[in-house]
């Protein structure tokens, strides 16, 4: 897999120009050129989205070859993407579905009684009580010289990104984070993977927001990183795809 963009969207403190950013980085683009498919090839190689039409044959995932009653589409799923990552994060030292709490950040404003105070409507009382998790992420590294990375690798749908990057932003305005990425498919892998999957240009219009908010950030960087295939191919065999998960959108494929 190739890496084709890095974007900064908070660089509070200039650690966009630091070394330590610098080899965090270098570490994240080295376990994604490391992403080969399939297995033992020298580089990622999927098939790209087709639409079988009604009574063409194609290949089926038990090796049949079987004829399409009514149109169907073959493309990828993510799981397997992240699932390669996972691995090979797991294998540079990383920690994967790591907890970090925001209780010390969000007890912290309220005793600062700041005006980002939630109030009731109309009674204008204080909020209480409110949820204050944001759920684990999907990969935590601590350098020697105690830079801190929080990675999440997108397999959701473009609400699912929005919500990485709000949780991101938080893990940055709370300060148990120095770096948070976001790592999302370019818009030319995107239509080949489980349709409505996160992906960077439905994100653009955003960045300037995250931008920001950014500003609440004393020292923090966030930032978005672009991946894609290094090479599609055209099959009909439903055995060359990428297996579809069983959740969302994929299931609605999988029904199909």
């Amino acid at each position: 897999m190739k890496l084709n963009n890095t974007f900064i969207l908070v660089n509070s403190g200039g650690l966009a120009q630091s070394s330590d950013w610098a080899e965090a980085h270098a570490r994240i683009v080295r376990a994604i050129t490391e992403m080969v498919w399939p297995p033992g090839n020298e580089k990622l190689r999927i098939p790209r989205i087709v639409t079988i039409k009604a009574k063409e044959s194609y290949i089926n995932r038990r090796g049949q070859t079987v004829v399409a009653r009514k149109p169907i589409r073959l493309r990828n799923g993510v799981k397997p993407l992240r699932t390669l990552f996972r691995t090979i994060m797991q294998s540079h030292g990383w920690s994967c579905e790591y907890a970090l709490s925001m209780a010390p950040y969000f007890e912290k404003t309220r005793l600062a009684r700041t005006k980002l105070d939630i109030l009731h409507y109309p009674s204008s009382k204080l909020a209480l009580g409110l949820k204050e998790t944001v759920g684990d992420f999907d990969f935590w590294d601590r350098t020697n010289a105690g830079f801190r990375t929080i990675i999440e690798w997108e397999t959701g749908n473009i609400s699912s990104s929005h919500r990485s990057l709000n949780k991101m932003c938080l893990a940055l305005m709370g300060g148990v984070a120095d770096a948070a990425v976001l790592i999302v498919p370019s818009w030319y892998l995107y239509p080949h993977l489980t349709d409505r999957i996160g992906n960077v240009r439905e994100l653009e219009p955003y960045f300037y927001f995250w931008s920001q908010a950014g500003k609440l950030v004393k020292r923090g960087l966030l930032a978005v990183v672009e991946v894609e295939h290094d090479e599609l191919f055209k099959s009909t065999d439903e055995r060359d795809f990428l297996t579809l998960g069983a959740e969302g959108n994929s299931l609605k494929l999988r029904r199909r």
